[in-house]
């Protein structure tokens, strides 16, 4: 029996995080369990630029990954808007954290044959993500769900992740 698509749609976000992480030559690993809101690690051998001032050694970045579209919301500003749930939202507001966490979101289309196209000159992914930090929030007391923004400037890119990989070795804010 095929997945189903809330696990199609998972496999889809790890690909789009796998290509990132090839393009930047890092290492994506999958959390065996979703104890503390990480669904998978990313570390960068060495330093992640040798030109950019990088402080610390093989920095490594948590993310919490999700994937919908119906979850998700573009403002008319642009900006993301996306419904969390509470548990989550509350595993990515602490503050002390050993290892920076991030949360990314791949927007997806309704139409699941839409999400993967493949011809002989590309295989690509449709749609894009996008990330946020949500670092220091108020914790929600809320029992279900939370919207959280996200600024439409947030497209998680080949270059933007190596952006946020030097933060985490200059261990600048996200």
């Amino acid at each position: 029996m095929p997945n189903t698509p809330q696990e199609s749609m998972e496999d889809v976000s790890i690909a789009y995080m796998q290509g990132l992480c090839a393009y930047n030559g890092y290492t994506l690993s999958i959390e065996r369990r979703d104890n503390d809101g990480v669904d998978i690690t990313i570390k960068c051998k060495g330093y992640p630029s040798t030109t950019s001032g990088c402080l610390k050694y093989s920095p490594t970045l948590d993310i919490q990954l999700k994937s919908s579209f119906a979850r998700f919301k573009q403002k008319r500003n642009g900006d993301i808007t996306f419904i969390l749930e509470s548990k989550n939202y509350n595993n990515l507001v602490i503050g002390d954290r050993m290892t920076p966490i991030i949360l990314v979101v791949l927007h997806m289309d309704r139409d699941r044959k839409k999400w993967v196209k493949h011809s002989r000159v590309a295989l690509k992914i449709t749609k894009c993500a996008y990330w946020v930090n949500l670092k220091n929030c108020q914790p929600t007391n809320n029992g279900s769900n939370i919207t959280i923004a996200i600024p439409k400037d947030n497209i998680l890119s080949c270059e933007n992740l190596k952006k946020l990989m030097i933060k985490v070795s200059k261990e600048e804010e996200l």
